[in-house]
């Protein structure tokens, strides 16, 4: 009898051992945005190779929108792979570098081909008045309404399992 309930507990307490082995060794990625001052968490993510993201606003010169492509690349850097705007003028994209391309395409002037690999983290300043959004998959958060004038900070981030679920989560 004591043996059978030793062996019993023993196995326990392995099959708990190796699962908090596993949940502090197994790494996610995540993008994250959140207030510069604060650190507090806005949006977090996880991530994958090629996922895209999208940071628009309007110009403070032209009023017009202005729409920011990001990739994430195989090494989780933050790429802007694409500008697009409604109007030219102060302040504005005038010209392609390199291999990129500055094309008018549906009713927008674009800039294509881009490879410009950004910071990390990304230091963004957000105004009420400006009409930021952050676009992810099927999410669209208002930032100017969210959070107001402010700077934040967008980062990709390396987390283990436990800091990811439980460590500064919404």
């Amino acid at each position: 009898m004591f043996k059978k309930s030793f062996t019993s507990i023993f196995i326990g307490l392995a099959i708990i051992i190796i699962f908090i082995i596993i949940f502090f060794s197994l790494s996610v990625y995540t993008l994250e945005l959140r207030s510069f001052s604060d650190s507090k968490l806005i949006f977090q993510q996880t991530i994958q190779p090629d996922d895209q993201f999208t940071l628009k606003y309007t110009h403070s010169v032209s009023l017009t929108p202005v729409w920011e492509i990001f990739i994430i690349d195989n090494k989780y850097k933050v790429i802007l792979v694409e500008t697009d705007f409604m109007d030219q003028g102060a302040g504005m994209p005038y010209a392609a570098f390199g291999q990129e391309k500055f094309i008018n395409e549906e009713g927008k002037f674009k800039i294509k081909n881009m490879h410009r690999v950004m910071p990390n983290p990304i230091y963004y300043r957000i105004g009420a008045i400006r009409e930021n959004y952050f676009y992810f998959k099927d999410k669209e958060i208002n930032l100017s309404t969210l959070v107001g004038d402010k700077l934040l900070t967008i980062g990709v981030y390396k987390r283990n399992l436990y800091n990811y679920y439980w460590g500064g989560k919404l």
